[in-house]
């Protein structure tokens, strides 16, 4: 199950070298069907990724960009738009050759010039059955009406995720020291493994202490061991705004035919605010779940409000209308990453539920209330 992912540390990391500073080796490679866009560098500043570098693709697909200061060993993006974009941790050490399709840069893309890249690429590969197979289940179990089997899938669930958590940990206790541990370590839950966050930390503070991702993460480790380790998703890019317990910002948006409407007009309810958009695969694969216990608990004082990061008021629509949202609340600036929802509750990737109690205080967010999980929050608030 993979997140749509700004950060995009959690299963498409790709590592050049291991040292900082040298020279500006360029970034070359051939992108078909980019001709004639204008493909940038961008890097994580001030929990924003902003742009350093570009270079317009050549007629013949081909496009070499020089970046103008060396770069330190950190997380960076080759982005040719919005959603088309490959992450490298990459310094000034190695040339990096990308060669891919315009519109699948993120998935098929291939990178030439790192040993690590190809070892962590491995690593994807043999954690990629995981979540496919935890996908499955959770789909399963969405249309299964028999209650033994609807038991028995999520011990199937509960099951692969211990079994990907070993796999994962196994991994991670001889490569803890090298940069992909970084996006690893974050596929798993801070809740119940801090000994195995702190010792990445800690062996990669040599190398990546310097990383806005890393002094992210370190915050997020330290915010749990504060406060008690509170639920948080599992693989979610650190830098989430809100926490367990505290209450959650206003968000005052226009519907998709322009009535503004606010999660505070829905205190006195039960509410998952649910981050999501047309364009993001696991979101719509999660909507049939989100359907379900709304239609179970919405006469309990259940509500959904949705939160869209579209760019564009006609897929958004589509989707609602495909996917049977009937609930009333769906709002969007339309401003995509940039959405100011999104920049209040510190979100990262999609899809990213949040559900609050009737006086606006967190109870649980992410995976920690996906797929059956959801259900199980709301059987212990409303009895049944």
């Amino acid at each position: 199950m993979k997140f749509i992912t700004t950060a995009a540390v959690s299963l498409l990391v790709l590592v050049i070298g291991a040292c900082t500073g040298g020279g500006s080796s360029a970034i070359k490679g051939k992108i078909t069907g980019g001709e004639g866009q204008t493909i940038y560098l961008e890097r994580l500043v001030n929990n924003r990724w902003g742009r350093t570098d570009s270079t317009v693709i050549a007629a013949d697909g081909t496009f070499n960009m020089v970046p103008q200061q060396s770069l330190e060993l950190d997380f960076y993006r080759v982005v040719l738009n919005d959603r088309d974009f490959i992450v490298l941790v990459a310094d000034s050490t190695e040339s990096i050759e990308i060669n891919g399709e315009a519109g699948k840069l993120n998935g098929n893309a291939t990178v030439k010039g790192s040993e690590q890249t190809l070892s962590l690429r491995e690593f994807e590969k043999s954690v990629d059955k995981f979540f496919t197979d935890e996908e499955a289940a959770l789909v399963a179990l969405q249309t299964e009406a028999s209650p033994e089997r609807q038991a028995q899938l999520r011990d199937q669930v509960i099951s692969i995720r211990k079994e990907r958590t070993d796999h994962i940990k196994s991994w991670l206790q001889s490569n803890s020291a090298t940069p992909p541990a970084l996006a690893v370590v974050q596929m798993l839950d801070p809740k119940g493994e801090q000994a195995t966050f702190r010792k990445v930390l800690d062996d990669l503070k040599p190398a990546m202490g310097h990383s806005m991702h890393y002094k992210l993460l370190k915050q997020q480790v330290d915010r749990y061991a504060l406060k008690g380790a509170e639920p948080q998703d599992e693989g979610t890019p650190p830098g989430a705004k809100i926490s367990v317990g505290n209450p959650v910002p206003d968000i005052v948006m226009p519907d998709p035919n322009g009535k503004v409407r606010k999660l505070s007009d829905l205190k006195g309810k039960v509410v998952l605010i649910d981050f999501w958009a047309s364009w993001c695969g696991p979101c719509r694969r999660e909507n049939p779940n989100v359907v379900e216990v709304y239609n179970k608990y919405k006469k309990e004082g259940f509500e959904v409000f949705s939160v869209s990061l579209d760019k564009s008021a006609d897929p958004w629509k589509q989707a609602i209308t495909q996917d049977k949202l009937t609930w009333p609340n769906h709002v969007s600036d339309l401003k995509f990453w940039e959405s100011k929802a999104a920049q209040d509750y510190g979100v990262h990737s999609i899809p990213f539920p949040v559900l609050i109690d009737k006086e606006g205080k967190v109870i649980a967010f992410g995976n920690n209330i996906r797929g059956p999980l959801l259900e199980s929050n709301l059987k212990q608030i409303f009895g049944r």
